[in-house]
């Protein structure tokens, strides 16, 4: 069964990673967010975002020169590079969502709005769930690093469609929380 999850991580972990480089390279504007986030000087964002979206490039790289080349210690080595990523963004997105709330708070007390910036996208705001993915991500990707592939067998299917799935389910993630959220009012 841990094989399995492995297999899960394998395959979630770097489709996440895709589309988020995908938006990244698209959109650039992973600068515009970090300097609405307020946590690093405007002059230092983009340099800032482009060692992030380098960051991704190069574990999602690596990532799948191990899964094409079948070489477990490089898999293993891109997965704990992906754990400590994803680790990161999740310490990050906590520290972003924590002051966003007690800095300029709304009429409603709720805290102001910035944008995430994930994978490019400046409409989904930092939040809870964006906390809950790179958390959600980094545990996929520990299980991955730590854990043998399984063996090719009949649960093989199983383990990619089970990890395609949630690694779309946690990138649709904090985007659809907060769709839902502002429509409850």
């Amino acid at each position: 069964m841990a094989g399995l999850a492995a297999l899960t991580g394998a395959v979630a972990v770097p489709l996440v990673l895709v589309l988020s480089l995908y938006g990244h390279l698209r959109g650039r504007s992973l600068a515009a967010a970090l300097r609405a986030q307020g946590t690093v000087p405007s002059r230092l964002a983009p340099g800032v975002a482009s060692l992030a979206v380098i960051a991704e490039a190069g574990a999602l790289g690596a990532l799948l020169a191990g899964l094409a080349l079948r070489r477990t210690d490089l898999t293993h080595g891109a997965l704990a590079a992906a754990t400590v990523l994803f680790a990161v963004y999740a310490a990050y997105a906590a520290y972003v969502t924590r002051t966003a709330r007690t800095a300029r708070p709304d009429r409603a007390g709720s805290g102001r709005r910035v944008p995430c910036g994930c994978g490019g996208d400046l409409s989904t705001p930092m939040s809870v769930w964006v906390v809950a993915r790179a958390a959600g991500l980094a545990v996929l990707a520990l299980g991955g690093a730590v854990t043998p592939p399984p063996a090719p067998d009949a649960t093989t299917a199983t383990g990619i469609v089970a990890g395609a799935a949630l690694g779309v389910l946690l990138w649709t993630l904090p985007r659809a929380m907060d769709a839902s959220e502002r429509s409850l009012g």
